[in-house]
């Protein structure tokens, strides 16, 4: 499995995991913000630069991989968002000697309750996809509400523009193989998620979704160290709606503040 890493700055290494449909360039605003770190950008399987995503790689596969890709960067901190979030917990929760730092915006719990519309959209995606095969048109369907997920960024037409733009070089091929099941299948319960060892920061929009509310509140309360951030004027992608706005609290956060 071929990942995709991009790198910018020096100091202390941070792990940056993206959303779902995807990649890591969506991230280099914030990284402007945050000088003193050196960022380490991964393109998730199937995403952006990186190798297909197999049929049959599970949510604890992935955390192996990215655990291997941050020792060999020597990231002790990792920060994502959205579907990214729920992988960065994963490996949290196996490799807890190995993270010292989390940051998730968006909170996605492996196995927690979708926001409504989610299911739907997702097998509107897959047939239009059988009927179409990929392209923009499958772009138009995704960023389309409901679910919310895209809606934030419609206060923001430069953001909303570059995440188009990535989004139609997704060429969905998780939608056709069926990919997507294995990944998702796998559930974090609190047992779980109290393993967490790294100091954790959750972000969530004040517009966003109320399920993603309900993983936050659900996070603090069974991650031993985790403090919420709530975003305000911010939807689901809150980590790049407002990037001058979590800077501040993300740079103390990853410094050991």
């Amino acid at each position: 499995m071929e990942l995709h890493v991009e790198t910018a700055g020096q100091g202390p290494a941070v792990l940056w995991i993206h959303g779902y449909t995807m990649d890591s360039s969506l991230w280099r605003p914030l990284w402007q913000l945050l000088p003193g770190f050196r960022h380490v950008g991964v393109d998730l399987p199937g995403h952006g630069r990186s190798g297909p995503l197999r049929p049959g790689l599970t949510l604890p596969d992935l955390a192996a991989r990215l655990a291997r890709l941050a020792q060999q960067q020597q990231a002790r901190a990792v920060v994502a968002i959205s579907f990214g979030s729920c992988v960065a917990l994963q490996l949290a929760l196996a490799r807890p000697r190995l993270i010292d730092r989390l940051a998730v915006g968006a909170p996605t719990i492996a196995g927690a309750p979708a926001a409504p519309g989610t299911a739907r959209r997702n097998a509107e995606l897959a047939l239009l996809c059988r009927m179409a095969g990929p392209g923009a048109h499958l772009t138009q369907l995704w960023m389309t509400s409901p679910p919310d997920i895209f809606r934030g960024t419609e206060h923001h037409p430069e953001l909303r523009a570059r995440i188009r733009g990535v989004i139609d070089r997704h060429q969905w091929g998780e939608l056709s193989t069926g990919a997507m099941r294995s990944l998702v299948a796998c559930r974090q319960t609190d047992h779980d998620l109290a393993r967490i060892a790294a100091a954790t920061l959750v972000f969530t929009g004040s517009a966003d979704m109320p399920a993603f509310a309900a993983n936050a509140q659900r996070l603090a309360a069974t991650i031993p160290r985790c403090r919420t951030v709530t975003v305000p004027e911010a939807g689901h992608l809150c980590l790049l709606e407002r990037p001058q706005e979590v800077a501040g609290p993300l740079r103390a956060h990853l410094a050991g503040g």
